[in-house]
């Protein structure tokens, strides 16, 4: 968490306090700049920027936002003359990186690259915090694929050049299968990260509502959204509410022991806030996931192929019905693993469990974990707010071909 001084933020925020706004909440100012470079046959040829700013005000049950970053555009929002408003000053937009400093040559199956940098400060009982996030590198693939990671990393998931070999289609049925870190992540996104948010386990949409202290998976697995890694896209210093970025543990060694909140969902649940993220200046903040990180008590030292049926290495998206209690993953890439090697490429599937049956599944976690590319960008009602993951390979049973 920065505490800005120099820019009269804090003296913006001492203004706004003395004016006393009915029922204000907080103030929330926003910068952004992105530059997209389009490939074709691995060259670069054209690129386009974009620089955005604005500004949103919360007084109870009222949310109003604006693409002014003003005095008098910040004083209509909050229903006061910009003479009471003292001079301030956001940081000025970056110039865009040069993508050819990054790399001499991009493949191609590359259609683009976007680089994203933002600035943003609450303001809120007489007092500014600056927020500090990591810029972003997004790959877009031929296929329509986005893969994420921090500026200048250029992530590179897997299978840049298709084999040579067509796809079989995989048998139906219940399967063993090995998941790659990058398809660990989307399950563990949508099997923990998801349903412990704070909106959703307050209006009882979670399956994990009202079970904390439970054991919610048979291995001893742990689970930990954390902002304070700047290393990964979901990084922040503080949330979208100025509350202090913390690690939060949410499954400690197979049991359910934290949740992700805002304010609101905060003095609700009973847990420390924290967790509120805002998809952009036009959008309220909610309580959402940040970097998922992934541990075992104790990996084996590589995967175990030779006691799976099937390896998972990328699926493209990832589905949990909370009615239900079933969780489907769509396959992207896959092999049919046998004597403990790649045998055939697959094509795409689905992957289904439900919550008891992948609670138990778990049988072997191994090493080497990885930082994920995908799921990248979290999508919630329409809102998408960057996200990362760092995971183990994971042995699973309880699973069936669809």
């Amino acid at each position: 968490m920065e505490r800005d001084e120099r820019s009269g933020l804090a003296e913006l925020a001492a203004a706004v306090a003395r004016e006393r706004v009915a029922g204000l909440v907080d103030v929330y100012l926003e910068r952004r700049a992105e530059a997209f470079w389009r490939l074709a046959g691995g060259r670069i040829v054209a690129r386009e920027t974009l620089l955005r700013e604005g500004a949103a005000v919360r007084r109870a049950g009222v949310f109003a936002s604006s693409d002014g970053l003003d005095r008098p555009a910040l004083a209509a929002l909050l229903g006061i003359t910009s003479r009471a408003l003292p001079p301030f000053a956001a940081p000025r937009f970056p110039e865009a990186p040069a993508l050819e400093e990054v790399a001499a040559a991009w493949p191609p199956s590359w259609s683009g690259v976007r680089w994203r940098w933002s600035w943003a400060a609450v303001l809120a009982r007489r007092s500014a915090v600056a927020i500090a996030r990591p810029e972003l590198a997004e790959v877009t693939f031929r296929d329509g694929r986005r893969a994420l990671a921090c500026w200048p990393a250029l992530p590179q998931p897997e299978l840049e050049a298709p084999p040579p070999a067509a796809p079989t289609a995989a048998r139906p049925g219940p399967t063993r299968a090995l998941l790659a870190p990058a398809a660990t992540a989307v399950l563990i996104h949508e099997l923990v990260g998801h349903p412990l948010e704070g909106d959703l386990l307050r209006r009882g949409d979670s399956p994990w509502a009202g079970r904390s202290g439970e054991r919610i998976l048979a291995a001893a697995l742990s689970v930990t959204d954390d902002p304070t890694r700047s290393d990964l896209p979901g990084g922040f210093s503080a949330d979208d509410e100025g509350e202090a970025a913390v690690a939060r543990p949410l499954v400690a060694g197979g049991v359910l022991v934290g949740a992700l909140a805002d304010r609101g969902a905060a003095q609700a649940l009973g847990v420390p806030p924290g967790n509120a993220r805002r998809a952009g200046v036009h959008a309220p903040p909610r309580p959402r996931m940040s970097n998922l990180i992934v541990a075992a008590a104790a990996p084996l030292s590589e995967p175990p192929r030779g006691d799976a049926e099937i390896e998972v290495v990328s699926v493209s998206s990832g589905t949990l019905e909370p009615a239900s209690g079933a969780v489907l993953l769509h396959v992207r890439t896959a092999f049919a693993l046998r004597g403990g090697r790649r045998r055939q490429r697959l094509a795409p599937f689905t992957l289904a469990g439900t919550l008891a049956s992948l609670g138990r599944g778990i049988l072997a976690t191994a090493e080497p974990a990885a930082a994920a590319p995908e799921p990248g960008w979290c999508g919630k009602d329409g809102e998408a707010v960057p996200t990362g993951a760092i995971a183990p390979w994971l042995l699973l049973e309880g699973v069936a071909v669809r």
